[in-house]
């Protein structure tokens, strides 16, 4: 009886291996990874350091790097340039030697200028424009997001209209001007020529000659000198003299305090090394500080055999993605630190992190070392002993700006945002032609609402680093906050050019896709992001890049669902629970697609374990600021990633013309490191046939609190109500009860959890529930047992009561009073290969029963009956200590094998159901062991095969538990299998499951698979019985002849199942499905108490099957609109009744079409379904939902603001 629905967000940073560009040192990783473990409560974040925002007709001065100078309009004079400085039309601006800029010329306009460089800001061309820019000499890098048309530049000899490109600028000594196009497209003028350039071309204007274009060349090349190359060389290890020392004592103070701009800018201009070690060094200190073209002519001069060469050359061949031939044994600090990055450039994360901890052995005292081994023990995600080194490597090195970049993301990740806020800052202070310092704040500020400041930090960062496809990534992903959907789709374009093995572009296109409702391409998208998940070995561990795999899965099957692929996206849910038992969202997917599956009426009970085992499991690991609480709303897209705090509402209305309603509300809210959602539910169903009402009322409350990064704490409290009539499922509508009412109270559920994350993959799960249910039910025409004994004891005539009301002997009023406390702990230890889950749930509670059965006046032979036939009240005790543990080892990269054993012991009432009632009590106790396989022939081919056994429970006491629900896709803890119309509860069932299942994925986009399943539900129980002693008619009647009994009955249910499906993804905006299930159940029902002589004997041998076959046609438009036509046909055939239960045949076909906006926040549907006006009988042994009975119009709306 426990409700709800599953809400999703997944999230996750990624970054790449393999790439066309040369490898960036930075942290993309582990800084996607803080980001992502900090999607909780925001703060009111203050004022930045630089604030890149301009006002009209200004520009501003993002970074100043070396000497630059800014002369004003009209004054000849220069003086030094200051961050946050404005440039007013007229202005002018010169950088020196071994120095570089950067200037804001409008909000969607950055230029980043080389040494060398001078240039000034020139009045609009016309009315309307921005300020333009000439530029004197010099080469500027311009990256341009303005309207076409929007800014305008000129050198000696050309100009040009920028039509919202990025391009390189260059001009020579003699004015000649060359122009390299990276994206998009610019008209080059010289004279009375133009020339049209497009991206990958150059543009070429010599003196005297019209302009030429150039063959398309590598344009990393040209940029090259925005390139990052971190400093390794250890100035201790490099046997300076005396006099050099002293002489350049400035200068190595400043490196070894990290600031490699005030080191370069120490360095005399014009002293020329006279020896090697000096040469070194300068090599060093040009290439740290990001003078690539000088430290070229530096490098070619050094003996090739020295230490400290071979690790300068090793850092190149790093940066540059090269394989040396031979890598000799370092010998020094410095060595050894640039063979950790040759080692991460090779994908050899872990022998990475070694050589950087060898390197602080043999230098302790050079800072860059000991930040270098936190930024890879953070690729681990070991924050706690990043921190440690870096601590380290800042006390050494205090104006490390990457270092500071670094502690910033640490910060997060430990959910210090202030602390992280301002290490960003001082990092952009220290050196702001660091991207990774301007990366950390855009994000945090996205994060505080700040949308467009967030988004000019982001593209800064981009400008900086315009060769790191993650930028543009993040970039893109920050244009969609803006809903600026073109420039969103065209950053994540240009990122996906720029490296195309980089999942995190494609990942981020799949979810603006759908955003877009462009389904079918977010799922081309997301499945590339997938396939490239592993080409981020270089800066991820295997542990953290399967917890990745795991968010593009649970991503991924929510756009299959999107799609109409609902088989696909389970086995996707499903696959990423493999890949991370701890990821939250794929937990949070299954039970979404467990909820598709459940009775609204909450009669067929079969998936309402798995159900709310996922949501807990769910709720349990998601850390605060993860979407939200509310059980009601799904998040599928990633527009939660940099969210903080925000308030919500949220509303569903559904209704049909048979008057039927469900209304589903939330109002839900983060702040700081808390976060709630208040819920509520209510449900108004008429029925399709006299007392079949239901009203259903569900008012709950869920708060999660952080209290530390490893540390949350989470609490629920629910409140239910149900009143119905008889809503059980009949073939033959004429044996419903007409006057049955039951009245059903939960007041209230309370849950109380608590999750602990020691370390990457290892978990502790706390769960302590107080559960209560209050049943009361008045039933005019009780149905009982009779049993009439000879003289000898031998049963020899069964008669049940009659149920219709005109000819009913017994009438009943049921009060059940159940509560329960519930505590479970579950610890979680996750490896590379290895996955182990294991825990414990003690259960202790109680029932309190009455019952009273007595007799309808003038029922016949109602006198032998004592009056009252029974009245009972008593109290039973229930029960539950279990322990369970699952082993999942991956043998080798295609096959993974699961194993697991569990024991349960319950203690439980006999019979607190089924009049005359008794307080006998019975236990029982179960080993069930687990055994799974999954393998992976191909990526694109999965089969599965799982065996299971459990033992159920009493009550929704069953549900609430911790244990894994499923082994290699296959549910394992059933709620129930026998259906409850067809029997009623059933405590203490024993479960046993088979299951067989491939998944295969053709390259045309379409998808097949096939499973069957074998289950089998075994169970005894009591039911209540009255005896008689002789004749069962005795006249006269005796009263109290008929004398309370207890009826022993067992059952034995099998289900055989298969499953097909098929689904096609056409062009971009339709799907086509296909679904057959065949499912065959029997059911052995037994009396032992009852000789097969017995006249009216009520042992059953039935069976049932069923075909279902489901057709579907789903059309999604770009603009919103979308429709889905299915068709389902229904075949069923009965035997072993008596009377015999004629088989049923027929199609139903259903119509729906709607719209959505607002990135999908509204929705609003309409439908026809049941066109034909086809009724049906179906016999509920077979497990079926319900189908419309008669032609109903339904509409729903959908809010989410």
């Amino acid at each position: 009886m426990i409700m709800g629905v599953a809400n999703q967000t997944p999230g996750l940073f990624a970054v790449n291996q393999a790439s066309t560009a040369p490898v960036r040192w930075g942290w993309p990783g582990w800084a996607a990874r803080a980001v992502a473990l900090s999607l909780c409560a925001a703060w009111a974040w203050g004022q930045a350091a630089v604030e890149p925002a301009t006002g009209q007709g200004q520009a501003v001065v993002l970074t100043v790097e070396g000497r630059v100078e800014v002369a004003r309009r009209g004054i000849l004079q220069w003086a030094p340039a200051k961050t946050n400085q404005t440039l007013q039309v007229g202005d002018r601006l010169r950088t020196g030697p071994r120095s570089r800029a950067t200037v804001q010329l409008s909000d969607l306009s950055v230029l980043r200028i080389n040494e060398l460089t001078t240039l000034e800001i020139q009045p609009p061309q016309a009315h309307g424009i921005k300020p333009g820019l000439d530029l004197r000499s010099g080469a500027v890098y311009f990256f341009n997001r303005e309207r076409p048309g929007q800014i305008e530049f000129r050198t000696p000899l050309a100009s040009g209209a920028i039509r919202g490109t990025e391009f390189h600028l260059a001009v020579e000594a003699d004015g000649a001007t060359v122009l390299t196009l990276l994206d998009g497209e610019v008209a080059l003028t010289a004279g009375p020529e133009t020339l049209v350039l497009r991206s990958g071309e150059q543009g070429i204007v010599q003196p005297g000659q019209p302009p030429r274009k150039a063959p398309a060349i590598e344009t990393i090349n040209i940029i090259q000198w925005v390139l990052y190359y971190p400093a390794v060389i250890d100035p201790d290890e490099l046997g300076l003299s005396a006099a050099e020392q002293q002489a350049l004592a400035e200068s190595l103070a400043a490196y070894r305090a990290g600031d490699m701009l005030a080191a370069l800018a120490a360095y005399p201009l014009d002293r020329q090394p006279a020896s090697e070690p000096e040469r070194i060094y300068r090599a060093a200190v040009l290439l740290a500080a990001g003078q690539v073209e000088p430290w070229l002519s530096s490098v070619a001069a050094l003996a090739p055999e020295t230490a400290p060469a071979r690790a300068l050359r090793e850092m190149v061949a790093a940066v540059k993605g090269q394989t040396l031939p031979e890598l000799p044994p370092p010998q020094t600090g410095s060595h050894w630190l640039a063979r950790s990055y040759y080692h991460q450039s090779q994908a050899e994360l872990e022998q990475a992190r070694a050589a950087a901890a060898q390197a602080t052995r043999l230098a302790p005292q050079f800072g860059p070392a000991w930040i270098r081994l936190a930024e890879l023990e953070f690729s681990f995600a070991r924050t706690d002993r990043a921190l440690t080194a870096l601590d380290r490597g800042l006390a050494l090195a205090p104006r490390h700006a990457q270092g500071m970049a670094l502690r910033g993301f640490v910060l997060c990740a430990q959910r210090r945002f202030a602390a992280a806020l301002e290490q960003f800052g001082q990092a952009i202070a220290l050196d702001g032609g660091l991207a990774n310092g301007w990366l950390g704040r855009g994000l945090l500020r996205l994060r505080a609402g700040q949308t467009e400041a967030g988004r000019a930090d982001l593209q800064v960062a981009a400008a900086l680093e315009p060769q790191r496809s993650l930028l543009r990534s993040y970039l893109g992903k920050a244009w969609t906050y803006t809903r600026d959907w073109s420039r969103a789709r065209h950053e994540l374009d240009l990122a996906q050019k720029l490296d195309p093995n980089d999942p995190t572009a494609w990942l981020y296109s799949a979810l603006l896709n759908q955003q877009q409702n462009r389904i079918n391409a977010a799922v081309r998208d997301l499945e590339r992001s997938r396939a490239l998940n592993d080409n981020r070995a270089v800066y991820r561990s295997r542990l953290l890049l399967d917890q990745d795999r795991a968010v593009r899965s649970a991503n991924l099957a929510a756009i299959y669902r999107d799609a109409g692929l609902p088989e696909v996206s389970l086995r996707q849910a499903a696959r990423a629970v493999t890949y991370d038992y701890a990821n939250y969202s794929a937990h949070l997917f299954l039970a979404e697609s467990y909820a598709a599956w459940r009775d609204p009426r909450t009669i067929t009970l079969r998936y309402e374990t798995p159900f709310f085992s996922e949501l807990l499991l769910a709720q349990l690991l998601a850390p605060v600021g993860a979407g939200n609480l509310s059980q009601y709303i799904s998040h599928q897209e990633y527009s939660a990633l940099f969210e903080g705090d925000r308030q919500g509402l949220f509303s569903r209305t559904c209704y049909d013309s048979s008057g039927d309603w469900v209304e589903e509300f939330s109002q839900y809210g983060t702040i700081k490191d808390f976060m709630y959602a208040v819920d509520l539910f209510a449900r108004h169903q008429e029925g399709w046939r006299p007392n079949n009402d239901l009203r259903q009322v569900q008012v709950s409350g869920r708060f999660k609190q952080q209290l530390s990064p490893q540390d949350s704490l989470w609490f629920q409290a629910s409140f239910y109500n149900a009143d119905s009539g008889d809503i059980l499922q009949y073939y033959n509508p004429a044996q419903a009860n007409r006057g049955l009412r039951v009245d059903e109270d939960q007041q209230p559920n309370l849950f109380l959890g608590y999750h602990h994350q020691w370390a990457p993959g290892v978990h502790t799960l706390v769960l302590a529930s107080w559960l209560t249910d209050t049943v009361t039910a008045t039933n005019p025409s009780a149905g009982v047992f009779t049993l009439n004994r000879s003289a000898a004891g031998v049963v020899t005539n069964v008669v049940l009561s009659p149920v219709n009301p005109n000819s009913a002997r017994f009438r009943e009023g049921y009060l059940s009073d159940y509560r329960i406390f519930s505590g479970e702990l579950q610890q979680v230890w996750q490896q590379e290969r290895h996955t182990v889950v294991a825990g414990g749930r003690v259960q202790v509670g109680q029932v309190d029963t009455d019952d009273l059965l007595d007799l309808r006046p003038h029922s016949a032979f109602s006198g032998n009956y004592p009056n009252p036939a029974s009245l009972t009240e008593f109290e039973t005790d229930v029960n539950r200590f279990a322990g369970y543990g699952y082993y999942s080892l991956e043998v080798v990269a295609p096959l993974q094998l699961v194993a697991g054993l569990s024991y349960d012991y319950i203690h439980y009432p006999a019979n607190t159901d089924y009049p005359p009632l008794t307080d006998q009590e019975r236990h029982k106790s179960r080993w069930s062991p687990k055994a799974g396989l999954i393998w992976t022939p191909t990526p694109d081919t999965v089969v599965r095969f799982g065996y299971t056994r459990s033992l159920g429970g009493l009550f929704h006491d069953q549900s609430v538990r911790l244990e894994p629900s499923q082994v290699a896709g296959f549910v394992q803890n059933y709620r129930s299998l026998i259906p409850e119309s067809v029997v009623g509860p059933v405590p203490g069932t024993r479960f046993t499951t088979y299951g067989l299942g491939v998944d295969h994925r053709f390259p045309t986009w379409t998808y097949v698979g096939a499973a069957a399943e074998l289950l089998r539900s075994e169970a005894e129980r009591a039911l209540g019985a009255f005896e008689i002693t002789g004749p069962l008619y005795i006249v006269p009647l005796q009263p109290g002849l008929a004398a309370p009994a207890v009826l022993q009955e067992t059952l034995d249910y099998r289900e055989r199942s298969l499953s097909v499906y098929a689904g096609q993804l056409l062009g971009e905006e339709w799907v086509l499905g296909v679904r057959y299930r065949l499912a065959y159940a029997e059911l052995e029902d037994r009396f032992p108490q009852i000789p097969p002589t017995a006249t009216h004997h009520p042992q059953r041998d039935v069976d049932g099957t069923l075909h279902q076959l489901d057709l579907s046609v789903r059309y999604n438009h770009p603009a919103g609109f979308f429709a889905e036509f299915n068709a389902l046909w229904t075949h069923q055939r009965n035997e072993g009744y008596t009377p015999s239960l004629p088989g049923e045949d027929f199609w139903q076909f259903n119509l729906w079409a709607g719209y959505r906006l607002w990135q999908r926040r509204v929705e609003a549907r309409l439908g026809m379904l049941n066109l034909t006006d086809r009724d049906y009988r179906l016999n509920p042994l077979n497990f079926y939902l319900e189908l419309p009975r008669e032609r109903l119009f339904a509409a729903a709306l959908k809010l989410n603001l």
